[in-house]
């Protein structure tokens, strides 16, 4: 579905979208390519596909791509794009989008580009996005996201193009350093240096306390003896 370059404004629709039934069905077998027209006539679509214009010469029914590029659409993503599961590219770039961009997106497991650039979008980047274990392609540069990028799985292979004139974001594969001191977000289920470094203090002053209460009883035993010899 490709409603590029227009001149469509306000808020998505979102009745539109949940009747893209197809985009939320999972996919058939990809061991049985099937096309569109296949029987009677070959189909062709050029597209936005990873920042590269691209023909399709013959579209694949498992190919499945939404692009809403250039134009003005306002408002917040609406949350319901999670339940387009099957989609493989997902372009929303060069509209007017503001608020978060949706934690939900992160169970689009398909996803194999993904483009935010170019809106007004803010707050930080979700970790969920680290789910996207088949993401090839992610731009979020031209918005006012904020905070650490986020690392792990796939978010570890994208440049610094990906996530330029945020001016508030900080961290790898940043120059720009967060505040914290910490180079970037840790990936899910890992701690981060401040964690522990925090564990080490406590184990320390643990450790601490534990010879003075050891040196204590130890004083006390040999105070018992010298009390002990002198009576007798």
């Amino acid at each position: 579905m490709d409603l590029s370059s227009n001149t469509f404004t306000g808020n998505f629709p979102v009745e539109y979208f949940q009747s893209l039934k197809a985009m939320m069905s999972k996919k058939g077998n990809k061991s049985e390519p099937q096309y569109i027209g296949d029987f009677y006539y070959t189909d062709s679509v050029t597209i936005m596909n990873k920042g590269q214009e691209m023909e399709l010469v013959r579209i694949l029914t498992i190919y499945t791509t939404l692009d809403l590029s250039n134009n003005r659409f306002q408002g917040e993503i609406p949350k319901m794009i999670e339940e387009l599961t099957s989609l493989v590219v997902l372009n929303m770039s060069h509209n007017d989008l503001i608020g978060q961009i949706p934690s939900s997106i992160g169970n689009m497991e398909e996803l194999e580009s993904l483009d935010f650039s170019r809106n007004k979008l803010s707050d930080q980047i979700p970790r969920q996005l680290a789910n996207l274990t088949f993401l090839e392609f992610l731009n979020l540069s031209q918005n006012h996201l904020e905070g650490p990028v986020p690392r792990g799985n796939q978010l570890e292979t994208f440049l610094n193009t990906s996530y330029i004139e945020n001016p508030s974001l900080c961290g790898f594969p940043l120059s720009r350093k967060c505040k914290d001191n910490s180079d970037d977000m840790p990936p899910q289920g890992e701690k981060s240096t401040n964690d522990s470094k925090f564990d080490w203090k406590f184990m320390l002053m643990g450790y601490g306390c534990g010879m003075v209460g050891t040196n204590w009883a130890t004083k006390k035993v040999q105070r018992r003896k010298i009390e002990k010899t002198m009576t007798m």
